[in-house]
């Protein structure tokens, strides 16, 4: 999915992206493509083992970060499919952020896992 939507930041959906952005917010161009490398670098971040769980965290925090332009774009017009209105689109992005942090979680409790397995036994 961040793959998907990274690349779309660039091509196929970019000026349609950049017309979500909130007008109080400076350089719509230049945040639809500091987004887009964001998601995809998160993108790759979630295949990296060592990295799954910053990975997983950092996307949640992006989606909360550029929801505001979702609610813009539901309230102003700029919708394209029901999954665009407010409610749907809120609905999705809760249960994308609780996923990513299910991952993170997931991700993080397992390294403890392994790591409490590959520690020197103490002292008895």
């Amino acid at each position: 999915m961040f793959t998907v939507t990274g690349c779309a930041h660039f091509v196929g959906m970019r000026d349609d992206m950049i017309a979500m952005v909130p007008p109080s917010l400076p350089s719509p161009g230049t945040l639809v493509t500091l987004t887009g490398v964001l998601e995809l670098l998160g993108a790759v971040g979630l295949v990296w083992r060592r990295t799954t769980g910053a990975a997983a965290a950092a996307l949640g925090l992006l989606m909360v970060a550029m929801f505001p332009a979702n609610v813009y774009a539901a309230t102003h017009g700029l919708i394209a499919e029901w999954t665009d209105h407010l409610v749907p689109r809120t609905i999705l992005q809760i249960v994308y952020v609780a996923a990513t942090a299910l991952v993170a979680r997931h991700h993080w409790s397992q390294t403890k896992v392994e790591e409490g397995e590959r520690a020197p036994a103490g002292p008895r």
